[in-house]
């Protein structure tokens, strides 16, 4: 996976200078001999450290690469407007159209199956459901981002103690992300101290945006040696990594890089991260070559940049998590979370 992980970036960061300002245009877009690509965000920009930007940069080196012609990108900022964004790209001729984010899931399955069955569309974190010849749907399993940050965490604590605070248990991705840390912390130390604590109160809205309720519960782990905190969750998780942060634990974040969401950023250890761009690269390269078939596709996590806190996972860290992330890709290893409570 590390191989071909420098592969992409490789082609993003270098080949991407070679587009020439001749390349098509959108204008161009309904010409048999253009494949154009567009793209919707969920919510939100293209330069979002995450999901977004993570897709969009998948688009850009395939372009790069000339397996496409043309790709443009329309930002959502306001839900209503998901149908009306596939629909811009789809009335201009884009012969494939990548959706982003789960938020997006009915409208782009609506769009392939009843609206545009002529185009191709790549739905980029959302629920499967019906099977549909030109729908991709990139699914990413989350006890294994889970797993390596728990695997991060273990390797890295001064004082042998972790913990992870999470969304509601009765949420299956919340279940296999947080089960998947503490299996992967398990897996590389036998004497660390895990801590999984779920947020188990309230309204499904309200466990989502619940910043109090991570900031009151960081004192006591840090009073209690814990130095190393990992989130997922939305608000919440937020609320959780900037109070710990702010009290000088390290954090670990998901699917967002956290360095660049929180205001004590120095203590930004590391996020797991779903590469979305690797899984969209790779569907348009079998779309251009005439093998895309639609169905379920399974993306792949990886930790992102250590930024200011490199020192703290020295060369052997990061080769063994690496290689971890690679097994974990390729069913070597297992997290053994099972799918639900």
């Amino acid at each position: 996976m590390v191989a071909r992980l420098f592969r992409y970036l490789l082609t993003l960061f270098i080949l991407t200078f070679n587009i020439a300002a001749c390349s098509p245009s959108s204008k161009d877009c309904a010409r048999t001999d253009v494949l154009c690509v567009g793209l919707v965000t969920g919510f939100g920009g293209v330069d979002d450290h995450g999901l977004n930007q993570s897709a969009w940069a998948g688009v850009q080196a395939a372009q790069a690469e000339g397996l496409v012609h043309h790709s443009a990108f329309i930002e959502t900022v306001d839900a209503r407007d998901h149908a009306k964004n596939i629909r811009t790209f789809a009335e201009a001729g884009y012969d494939i159209i990548v959706t982003v984010g789960f938020a997006l899931g009915d409208e782009t399955r609506l769009a392939a199956a009843d609206e545009w069955p002529g185009l191709t569309f790549i739905g980029v974190d959302q629920a499967v459901e019906e099977s549909r010849p030109n729908l991709a749907i990139v699914t990413f399993p989350e006890d294994q981002g889970g797993y390596l940050a728990g695997a991060l965490a273990a390797l890295t604590t001064r004082t042998g103690k972790i913990a992870a605070l999470c969304e509601t248990e009765s949420l299956p991705e919340m279940w296999r992300t947080c089960e998947g840390f503490r299996a992967g912390a398990r897996s590389v130390s036998a004497t660390v101290n895990v801590r999984v604590i779920y947020h188990a109160d309230g309204s499904p809205s309200e466990l989502f945006n619940d910043r109090a309720w991570g900031e009151e519960r960081i004192p006591s782990l840090k009073i209690g040696g814990v130095d190393i905190i990992f989130a997922a969750g939305g608000a919440t998780a937020d609320g959780v990594l900037e109070s710990a942060a702010g009290r000088g634990m390290m954090v670990i974040g998901a699917d967002v890089d956290q360095y660049y969401e929180i205001v004590a950023n120095d203590f930004a250890l590391n996020s797991a991260q779903k590469q979305a761009g690797l899984a969209v690269h790779e569907l348009l390269a079998m779309i251009a070559q005439g093998k895309f078939s639609g169905g379920e596709f399974v993306g792949q996590y990886a930790l992102g940049s250590y930024h200011a806190l490199e020192r703290l996972a020295p060369p052997t860290v990061r080769a063994r998590l690496e290689g971890l992330a690679s097994a974990l890709a390729q069913g070597a290893v297992q997290t053994n979370v099972r799918p639900a409570p």
